[in-house]
């Protein structure tokens, strides 16, 4: 428990340095980040957009200022803000670890987490105010949670399952997705039978209640409707987007570059801006071999894609890992449909949320291989990224 701890430590660390320097650079509002929406947080104001669609997020914010203003003494409020959502992502370091401690060997579970820690997603969005990090934190902490009650099942397992799912969804309604984790690995073990695995049921009811409460109290009552489309119902969020969409093959394509591989790394140290998109990187994915390190994420993954699919290094068999890694990939799957059809253009600021379901696709097979070097390739793809 203790390495865990300490990795989550030096990851606030480098996130809360991070912000500093993002800060000094105005380069806090990339990839789609509605960062200056939260930025009301530092003098305890709160933006009614981020508000109605992200409650979670600013009530952890104020009451975060609140706490804290003793420090001000000796802190901007922008410092400390900033510390805030390091901790969030220092948090989800520390359960990506613990998940991979439960799902890989422990020579390489730690190098597991330092690959998420160190996924450019989650540590840009650690690093500035967004609610993006919440959102992937939470998912982390479910994954964790579940993979725990799914090998020693208790009633407050799943209960604190459900308050997870809960918090998710109040931070961001698609978080509805994370019931598919339990419900495809049931279907994937077992088969499902309500009778027999009725909390199920009872967990998925609390993404409806949590939509109620945003729709009638949130946006009901607490804050007032806009004349502006995307400051109105989830609803009418949807359609807003959906109308002005672009489905076309250079849309599909920078999609599925930004999701898998630029969540992952940036394609260059020097990272080319794509001014048309405000912040994202130019679609490309040659602009990977133009630099070492990012050679060296390209190489290292492709070694670990290998390793993991041929014959001769394969494994023979992952076992329960197998359903897991099912039930995973169709949250993410889930998750990514849903982001394509809502908003294509900022994948960047959707795909956190599956960092760490993309690293276990990858990881728990290669673990599992006959590849004799396998402490290597991870320890040289972490020094890459």
């Amino acid at each position: 428990m203790l390495a865990p701890m300490l990795l989550a430590l030096v990851a606030f660390a480098v996130y809360w340095r991070s912000a500093a320097i993002l800060d000094g650079r105005s380069t806090t509002a990339m990839f789609g980040a509605d960062s200056p929406h939260y930025e009301y947080l530092r003098r305890s104001l709160v933006n009614d957009r981020a508000a109605r669609f992200h409650p979670l997020t600013i009530v952890l914010g104020l009451g975060w200022m609140k706490l804290l203003v003793p420090l001000t003494a000796w802190m901007t409020p922008a410092v400390l803000l900033n510390g805030l959502f390091a901790t969030i992502g220092a948090i989800g370091v520390w359960a990506s670890t613990i998940t991979c401690a439960s799902l890989l060997p422990r020579r390489v579970a730690l190098l597991g987490g330092m690959l998420y820690a160190a996924s450019l997603g989650i540590w840009y969005f650690s690093a500035i105010e967004e609610s993006k990090i919440v959102t992937a934190t939470l998912s982390v902490l479910y994954i964790a949670a579940y993979v725990r009650l799914r090998d020693r099942w208790t009633i407050a397992g799943a209960v604190g399952l459900s308050i997870i799912l809960a918090m998710a969804c109040l931070n961001e309604i698609v978080s509805a997705g994370l019931v598919a984790i339990p419900v495809v690995d049931a279907l994937a073990r077992r088969g499902y039978d309500a009778r027999r695995e009725p909390w199920i049921v009872a967990h998925a009811m609390v993404v409806p209640a949590v939509w109620f409460f945003l729709e009638v109290f949130v946006n009901g009552r607490l804050i007032p409707e806009s004349a502006v489309a995307e400051g109105q119902s989830h609803f009418n969020m949807l359609l807003y987007y959906l109308a002005k969409n672009d489905y076309g093959l250079a849309s599909i394509y920078s999609f599925v570059l930004n999701w898998i591989f630029f969540n992952i790394a940036a394609p260059t140290p020097t990272a080319p801006l794509w001014a048309q998109f405000g912040g994202y990187f130019v679609p490309e994915f040659m602009n990977y071999f133009r630099s070492l390190p990012t050679i060296g994420v390209v190489a290292s993954l492709a070694v670990i894609v290998v390793a993991s699919v041929l014959p001769g290094y394969r494994a023979r068999n992952l076992g329960m890992a197998g359903t897991l890694l099912l039930a995973l990939t169709a949250y993410a799957l889930v998750r990514a449909a849903f982001f394509f059809f809502f908003n294509p253009a900022e994948p960047m600021l959707f795909s956190p949320a599956v960092t760490l379901v993309h690293w276990l696709v990858l990881l728990v097979p290669f673990a599992a291989s006959r590849f004799p070097a396998k402490g290597t390739v991870l320890a040289v793809l972490a020094i890459c990224l």
